[in-house]
This record gives C-alpha cells, sequence and structure tokens, in this order.
C-alpha cells in the first residue's frame, strides 16, 4: 500500500507504540490523525511532527465514547478527504488475579481495549467501504495467544483482538479492506503507568528481552505497505507462540521460572 499522501488513524497517539507509529507514519508522507484523551500530549507530538511530509491533525478522543469515536472519523475525512488506514492502538492495562479482581476494572479495560476498536472499526469501515480500499490494524499482543499470571483479563481483551480480527478480515475482502494484527511483545514504554494494578506484579527475568516502541511501529508501518495478514515484532515472540501450540506444558513450566519470580519494575510495560 502507498503510504504517501494517504491518511491514518492512530488511537492511543498520546504516547509509546502509538506515538511512534504516528510518527512512523508521518516520516512516510502520511497524513496522521492523532487520538487519544491526552489533549496536550497530542499537541506536543503534532508540534514535533510539523517537520516531516505528512500533516497532523490532534482530535483528543474517549475510544470508549462511540459518539467522539464518530465525531473523530468524520472530521478527519472533512480535513484530509479520506481515510486510508485505521490503527488501533488504545489500551489500558490491568493487574488483577481472575478469581478476585474487580469486576469494575475488568468491564473497563474490555471497554477501552475491545470495545474501543469494535467503535472505531464502526466508525470507519463505511469510508474505507466506499472507496474499496483501506487497512484496518488491531495492535493486539503477544499475550493474547500467550496469558502471562496476573494479566488475564488483559490478555483475553488481546485474544478478543485476534478473533476480531479473523472475522473481519474474512468479512471484508471483498471490499479489497485489509485487516492486520500485529503481536509486540515485551515492550519497553511507559505502559506500566497506564495500568490499573491491584497487585504487585514481579518483572519477568532478564532473560526476557525487550524491544523499544520504534521497533513495534515500523512492524505496524512494514505489514501495512505489505499487506500482511499478521506480523509479530520479533522472532523469539513468534516461536513462543508457536511453542505454546505444540508443548503448552513447556510454556507453563517457562511461565513460573520467568514472571513468578523477580522484583517489580516501574515503568515498563506488555504490550
Amino acid at each position: 500500500m502507498k503510504l504517501k499522501g494517504s491518511t491514518v488513524i492512530v488511537t492511543g497517539a498520546s504516547s509509546g507504540i502509538g506515538r511512534e507509529t504516528a510518527r512512523a507514519f508521518a516520516r512516510a508522507g502520511s497524513n496522521v490523525v492523532l487520538a487519544s484523551r491526552n489533549k496536550v500530549a497530542l499537541q506536543g507530538l503534532a508540534k514535533e511532527l510539523k517537520p516531516l511530509p505528512g500533516r497532523a491533525l490532534v482530535v483528543p478522543t474517549d475510544v470508549t465514547d462511540r459518539e467522539a469515536v464518530k465525531a473523530m472519523v468524520e472530521r478527519a475525512v472533512k480535513e484530509f478527504g479520506s481515510i486510508e488506514v485505521l490503527v488501533n492502538n488504545a489500551g489500558l492495562g490491568l493487574n488483577a488475579p481472575i478469581a478476585e479482581g474487580s469486576l469494575e476494572n475488568i468491564r473497563h479495560v474490555f471497554e477501552v481495549n475491545l470495545f474501543g476498536a469494535i467503535h472505531c472499526i464502526q466508525a470507519v469501515v463505511p469510508h474505507l467501504k466506499e472507496r474499496r480500499r483501506g487497512t484496518i490494524v488491531n495492535v493486539s499482543s503477544v499475550v493474547g495467544r500467550l496469558a502471562t499470571p496476573y494479566n488475564g483479563a488483559y490478555s483475553a481483551t488481546k485474544a478478543g483482538l485476534t478473533a476480531l480480527t479473523d472475522s473481519l478480515r474474512l468479512e471484508l475482502e471483498r471490499y479489497g479492506i485489509k485487516v492486520t494484527a500485529v503481536y509486540p511483545g515485551y515492550t519497553i514504554t511507559g505502559f506500566q503507568g497506564n495500568v490499573l494494578s491491584e497487585v504487585e506484579t514481579p518483572a519477568p527475568s532478564r532473560l526476557v528481552r525487550g524491544v523499544g516502541p520504534e521497533a513495534v511501529a515500523k512492524t505496524i508501518v512494514r505489514a501495512v505497505r505489505q499487506g500482511q495478514r499478521e506480523a509479530y515484532v520479533s522472532f523469539s515472540d513468534a516461536a513462543a507462540v508457536m511453542l505454546k501450540n505444540v508443548s503448552p506444558r513447556l510454556i507453563d513450566w517457562g511461565m513460573r521460572r520467568l514472571w513468578l519470580s523477580g522484583r517489580h519494575v516501574e515503568g515498563v510495560g506488555e504490550r
């Protein structure tokens, strides 16, 4: 897909993966619609993007608000004339045991991570169908296929995104619309500061190597350019998912070793 001159909506654009993804598309010459609840951060990002080829539009948006999402999409169309790419990246984490976790927190994480993506999809798809082209990228997570302890609700939302992506791909294929799932693994961002924490979770073992959000952004852009069905950020992430399919007990053993020991570290997040 040609990126120069295209219009790309990035949700969760105020920080981390979303911020770097918006920057990567702007460098490629795309017009970027910056959406998140943090207006100040979005304005700061838009200022940074000014020297780049693409134009930036700031639209503060809460993806859990269906009407706000519709308004954001309509504004994007009015400003740029069309939408070519939607990157569903907005996400909220939750550290909580499944059996004792707050139902209110669990519902909220589902509202942001899953229903927020659905709101964006339903608002954008009519425009993509009209032009019979475009790409929807759902930023899932390796933990959607390889759930970690005390991360079950978050993992469930990401697994839901995977199922949603697979179904949507088949539904929209005849309209020339591509649907891609991207699976970041352990990503070093400030995501942990955006996590609802009911329990203190240990950092993973030092054997688990993280990547920066720039690597995830590069993967997203490449997936859109090449029309990929799905994309992993690192070979080790893809290998771990494959290994679970072959030997789930071995993965369980590894989870105990890597995730149920170690010291808690702030500022490192799983996407």
